[in-house]
């Protein structure tokens, strides 16, 4: 069984195209087997990948009760063979008995006589170090040809290396920054592997630079699988391996796109605001079905982020970077992606530690700017299943229903106004601004998400709301959805039209309370002086 390092990729080289001079056309790793046509991680599934003439076939491997190395995803096998319990509680002849004909799940063992002597290569993904312990000595004792590389978490990547000194290793890599040597120290691997929405270019040539190949996962769209391969990646995992080969195909053929152009804002618009709803509508199931487990501390004790704040944040990545993957983007947890003069702002869960304390009062912001100007935006409320939507030019919507502010006078008297604290405490002037609504039969709401109490503003939910300061991946989305209602945005100096300046107070208002409810804003903020 071939273990050691492979040779280095070699690739074809297109002719000179435009925008495209020099293309190298990536290894495709087929996810799983083919999925599209046999059921994942089976026999069939891994046969007709080779027969479609993939590199690499990509399988996830468990162990069973009796310590049998077998082909499954889930730790469980209830999703794929509608048995609820866990694989490593059940013995292999029981799992063996699940399925159907040729759709079964086959042992680790078997898949490797199934390649040997053919053109594809296996990579074997672990996420647990004891199923990587069977996999390695499964690996480590068969007969035959086949080479096999390793990918998985830390814990499993170090166990297979101490099992098989010599293996191929891909190192997963979670980060928008480049990877240096002393990341690659420990597993010393051949490849860096990593989700679409974490490559940049810096990244390839980081990796290139050390020595290292680059492969992107999980690629099954034309745009993001053409900018893949113009960065220069080795490989492309992909559950699609016939469609991105014909679009690889088709590229060296006709011409690879031109990276210089740049799309109009009608062109763009349309798309970013139609992805954006769906992107919302899915981040409200993913909020809701999805419990928290981990919450950890960023800057302070009471600034927490959760896996449902990052799960969230890589869900959205991925989707922008499948249908734009040359925008930007600037994210709560993950920091920011270079790009073109596009740039997408998101929070995953605005709000975090009212979902860490079971409070239902949560939101997602996702905005998109064109040169700095704002140009649709999205907040989604995973506990009314709401999603306000909003596009320059176009309006602000609620359910397909218009949202639009009157500007008849208003009084504050019996009004709400929201605000929010500065992270947990009040802000300058927070006392002063709730005394002079009082004073004015107004009552303040501190609900605990920014994104929130300045979206509710345009959907008519409160005569106004402030907070300490405007930060686009909170707030950027909330303000295009004012503007678009016919609300007003102000900071000290004044209304603005587009967005504040960062860290800036700004205030949002009904048209028709704007006037007294700056001047009590104003005042309130004079007394932290």
């Amino acid at each position: 069984m071939t273990t050691t390092p492979q040779a280095p990729v070699t690739h074809r080289t297109t002719a000179a195209s435009p925008g495209g001079h020099g293309v190298r056309l990536p290894r495709l790793v087929a996810l799983r087997g083919a999925p599209r046509v046999r059921r994942e991680n089976t026999l069939p599934a891994v046969a007709v990948a080779e027969a479609l003439g993939v590199d690499t076939v990509e399988v996830d491997v468990r162990r069973t009760a009796d310590g049998v190395a077998v082909l499954l995803h889930d730790e469980t096998l209830g999703r794929m063979w509608g048995d609820r319990r866990r694989v490593a509680d059940v013995d292999w002849c029981e799992v063996a008995r699940l399925g159907n004909g040729l759709d079964r799940i086959p042992r680790l063992d078997a898949v490797l006589e199934r390649l040997d002597g053919c053109h594809a290569s296996l990579l074997v993904d672990l996420v647990d170090a004891a199923d990587a312990l069977v996999a390695a000595r499964t690996v480590g004792t068969a007969t035959g040809s086949t080479a096999v590389a390793w990918r998985g978490n830390p814990d499993a990547m170090a166990t297979v290396r101490a099992a098989l000194p010599d293996a191929e290793v891909w190192l997963t890599w979670e980060s928008l920054a480049p990877p240096t040597a002393a990341d690659l120290e420990a597993l010393q691997p051949s490849t860096l592997d990593l989700d679409v929405a974490f490559l940049t270019p810096a990244t390839v040539r980081a990796a290139h630079a050390l020595g290292v190949r680059v492969a992107a996962r999980t690629v099954d769209e034309p745009a993001p699988a053409l900018w893949a391969a113009q960065l220069g990646v080795d490989a492309i995992t992909t559950d699609d391996v016939a469609g991105i080969r014909a679009v690889l195909a088709a590229a060296e053929r006709d011409g690879w796109p031109d990276r210089d152009r740049e799309p109009s804002e009608a062109e763009v618009a349309p798309r970013a605001q139609a992805l954006a709803h769906r992107i919302a509508h899915e981040v409200i199931a993913l909020t809701r079905e999805h419990p928290v487990g981990e919450v950890r501390a960023k800057a302070d004790p009471a600034d927490l982020v959760t896996d449902v704040d990052r799960m969230v944040e890589l869900h959205v990545r991925s989707r922008v970077r499948a249908a734009f993957p040359t925008h930007g983007f600037t994210g709560e947890e993950y920091g920011e992606a270079p790009g073109d003069r596009h740039r997408w702002y998101l929070d995953p869960v605005d709000g975090t530690t009212n979902l860490v304390n079971g409070v239902p009062w949560t939101s997602m912001s996702l905005c998109l700017t064109r040169g700095g100007r704002p140009l649709v935006g999205v907040v989604a409320d995973p506990w009314r299943g709401e999603v306000l939507e909003a596009r320059r030019g176009r309006g602000a919507v609620l359910r397909d229903r218009a949202l639009q502010l009157d500007d008849a006078p208003r009084s504050l008297a019996g009004a709400v106004v929201g605000t929010e604290l500065d992270g947990h405490r009040p802000w300058p002037g927070f006392g002063a601004f709730l005394d002079a609504l009082a004073d004015r039969s107004c009552t303040v709401r501190v609900q605990g998400s920014g994104t929130l109490t300045i979206a509710q503003v345009a959907a008519g939910r409160g005569i106004g709301a402030c907070v300490p300061a405007f930060d686009p991946v909170d707030h950027g989305a909330a303000v295009l959805l004012v503007h678009e209602a016919g609300g007003v945005v102000l900071t000290r100096d004044g209304a603005v039209e587009g967005f504040p300046a960062v860290g800036e107070p700004f205030l949002v208002a009904h048209p028709g309370a704007a006037d007294e409810l700056h001047t009590v804003w104003l005042r309130a903020l004079a007394t932290a002086r």
